[in-house]
Order: C-alpha cells, then sequence, then structure tokens
C-alpha cells in the first residue's frame, strides 16, 4: 500500500471507531491535522454538544457522552451544506432545503459513506476486514445569516463490506476481542450547537 493510501486509510480508521463522534478510531487522525477548508461560504465555526441516544456498537468503541466537538459549516449556491469538524475530518456534505438566511430556518440531510480495510497483523500487513462507515447529519439551523445555532441528529452505521471474497470480520467482534459488540451496529446522538 502506498503511503498516501495508508495515510488515508489511517484516518478513516480513526474517525470509524468513535472515540470522540465523528468519532474516532480504527487508525488515527494525528495534532498536525489540516484545518477544515470547506467549498462554499463559511457560515461559522460552532461548538456542538452531542447527547448519546442509542449504542448497538457496544461500549468498545468509546461513544463519548456528551460528546463535545468544534465544527465548520458552509453552504454553497446549490445549496448545499457542509460541515467538518475543524481540523477538517469527518466532512459530510448534502443539500440543504433553502439558502441559509435571516427570516427562515434551514434544513439539510448531509453524508458521507467510507470503506476502509481495518485490519492488520503483528508484522503490519494488511488484513481483511473491510468496515463501511455511513454518517448522516439532520440538521435545522435557526433563521440568521449566519445563523447562531443548530441542533439535529447524527447517525453512525458500521457495516462489513464485501469488498473482497475472502473478506471477513469476525475478529473486529468483542466475542473475539475486538471494538464492535455486532455488525451492523448504529450510534445516535441528538446535537446542539452554537456559533462561536
Amino acid at each position: 500500500m502506498n503511503s498516501e493510501l495508508r495515510e488515508r486509510a489511517g484516518q478513516f480508521a480513526k474517525t470509524y471507531v468513535l472515540g470522540p463522534l465523528f468519532l474516532a478510531a480504527m487508525v488515527g487522525i494525528g495534532s498536525c491535522a489540516p484545518a477544515a477548508t470547506l467549498p462554499g461560504t463559511a457560515l461559522g465555526t460552532y461548538s456542538v454538544v452531542g447527547t448519546l441516544g442509542t449504542n448497538t456498537c457496544g461500549s468498545g468503541i468509546g461513544a463519548d457522552n456528551p460528546w463535545d466537538v468544534t465544527v465548520q459549516l458552509s453552504q454553497d449556491d446549490g445549496p448545499t451544506l457542509y460541515l467538518a469538524q475543524s481540523d477538517g475530518s469527518n466532512e459530510v456534505t448534502g443539500a440543504a432545503s433553502a439558502a441559509v438566511s435571516a427570516s427562515a430556518t434551514t434544513t439539510g440531510s448531509l453524508t458521507s459513506v467510507v470503506t476502509a480495510n481495518v485490519d492488520g497483523s503483528d508484522a503490519g500487513a494488511e488484513g481483511h476486514c473491510d468496515l463501511t462507515l455511513a454518517t448522516t447529519f439532520t440538521l435545522s439551523l435557526a433563521a440568521g445569516s449566519p445563523p447562531p445555532s443548530f441542533k439535529g441528529t447524527a447517525v453512525y452505521v458500521y457495516s462489513a463490506a464485501t469488498v473482497a471474497s475472502n473478506s471477513d470480520c469476525t475478529d473486529q467482534l468483542s466475542s473475539s476481542g475486538g471494538k464492535y459488540s455486532t455488525l451492523p451496529c448504529t450510534v445516535n446522538y441528538s446535537l446542539s450547537a452554537k456559533r462561536q
């Protein structure tokens, strides 16, 4: 695997496990991650508090409750909304109900789907468990330009993907020493955010 692909897989892995939420974990994003540079017009930086709802993945993924994170939000003329953690990780995007305005609430469903091989042997060789993380943020932005706050939900769905004929994610289950109680599994948060 070349170094760029290894770095992307590492970033995915860290995002994947839910260590803070936009989650963090199969591998990792370092502290030197770049700042978010979202397309469109910046709407601002928001302090988000997530309250854990259901978690069928189990305690092994380290889902924080509460989950405190800082995100950046932008919108283009589409209108399309973009959201990412301030370090540039966990970007989701999706159509908005309308352009952000001072007089009306704007809603949007933002998504991201990423698949990566999360296994590795003691010798550093790649294994064969391909996991998919499907992320959906459903947001309601308060009236204002830029919006002073938003509320919504974040849903993370982890599932085994059949990318290779020999893909086997049994070792990712807690019964085999892994992080997940079951696969597929889901983690849900309710969100409340204020513009900084």
